[in-house]
């Protein structure tokens, strides 16, 4: 989907379905731990806890609707962030990013 070009790869989402599927128990503690951590270093810097967020599945029909809305409000643009990575499509394929140990 062009649309996507120049998505920040700004949020990881995890289906609480999948979560629950395929961790064992000793692997949804891990991750109940890290989210309480991130909870409290939040609000250490002044933030709110937690946020709240709508997704949208990329192949969704209206996922460009979104993205022109996005746009429109300023909420899209280039990658600035070193540590994020740009959504790259070849047709519907998701090109993935070379990192320096693919390219060793």
């Amino acid at each position: 989907m062009s649309e996507l070009v120049g998505m920040q790869v700004k949020f990881t989402v995890l289906k609480n379905e999948d979560i629950n599927k395929y961790l064992d128990e000793r692997e949804k503690s891990d991750l109940s731990r890290i989210l309480w951590k991130v909870q409290e270093l939040r609000l250490l810097d002044g933030k709110p806890p937690l946020n709240t967020y709508l997704v949208v599945n990329t192949d969704e029909t209206y996922a460009a609707d979104i993205v022109h809305i996005m746009k429109a409000n300023n909420h899209w643009g280039p990658v600035n962030d070193p540590n994020q990575a740009e959504m790259k499509y070849d047709g519907d394929m998701l090109i993935l990013p070379e990192t320096e140990e693919a390219i060793k």
